[in-house]
């Protein structure tokens, strides 16, 4: 079965002295493996764009990483709320927004309707399965919050893998190449090994290789879990939150990527 990922792509990131010429930064570790696992997928930004633009308001983005997704409604022209609990990539968000209209918060997606930046939302999104990392508990807790920051008639839309696109058998569909990124000589690739299937929960392995300039190598082996959630009992838990289920719309999956169910909820 296939992982979430993206294209195979080896490249550069921001702040990397073969894009910008001298080197003016050196991205944490943890958004580089952001970028390396992540920053080719673009499959989902068409939704985002188009929910943005029926939204007119400003988007709140929960799990925002190193600012994919962010950074590209910012860029045209969209108010960006980007939520993220890791200090260094709230950082590195920061850093990469530069003068665009995107402002990170660091924050866990439970927490968003504690936040003054997220009162007022006219879109609150959960890219890449967000809200899959919750338990039940946590969900309630986000819901609830989505429901107080959002403007009358606001919408919420999250992400859930769509598991039917999965392979069914218990390893990769064919031999994808790893996902690669070069940073100030440095070469990091990520590498998806299996998706494994229980009652409860999706994990997805793989392995991460980074390779310093002087040829030292430095494996591990790393495990994202999601939270099985099927879109129908998503909806039942926005509904005791206060949100209504408003549609759901399709990613569709490709020769990299495992498919996804958008789940849109809207304030009463």
């Amino acid at each position: 079965m296939r992982p979430h990922r993206g294209p195979h792509h080896r490249g550069n990131v921001p702040g990397s002295e073969s894009a910008m010429g001298a080197a003016t930064h050196f991205p944490a570790a943890e958004a580089i493996w952001q970028d390396v696992e992540f920053g080719s997928y673009t499959a989902d930004l068409p939704l985002w764009k188009e929910l943005a633009a029926e939204a007119a308001g400003k988007v709140v983005e929960l799990g925002a990483g190193s600012g994919r997704v962010g950074r590209a409604l910012a860029q045209d022209g969209f108010e960006v709320v980007a939520l993220e609990r890791e200090a260094e990539l709230v950082a590195e968000m920061e850093g990469r927004a530069g003068d665009l209209p995107m402002t990170a918060v660091e924050g866990d997606a439970t927490q968003i309707g504690e936040l003054a930046e997220a009162a007022g939302a006219a879109l609150v999104i959960g890219p890449l399965r967000v809200a899959q990392l919750l338990d039940a508990d946590e969900r309630a807790q986000m819901l609830s919050g989505i429901s107080t920051c959002l403007t009358p008639g606001g919408r919420c839309a999250l992400a859930l893998v769509d598991e039917s696109t999965l392979v069914e058998r218990g390893s990769l569909e064919g031999e994808p190449r790893p996902d690669m990124r070069e940073v100030e000589g440095w070469v990091y690739s990520s590498e998806p090994l299996w998706v494994q299937l229980s009652d409860d929960a999706l994990r997805v392995r793989r392995l991460r290789e980074r390779v310093s300039p002087q040829g030292d190598i430095v494996r591990k082996v790393h495990d994202d879990v999601l939270n099985r959630l099927a879109p129908e009992a998503l909806e039942g838990e926005a509904a005791r939150a206060g949100l209504s289920a408003a549609g759901r719309r399709d990613i569709p999956a490709d020769e990299f990527e495992a498919g996804s169910i958008v789940v849109v909820l809207e304030a009463r």
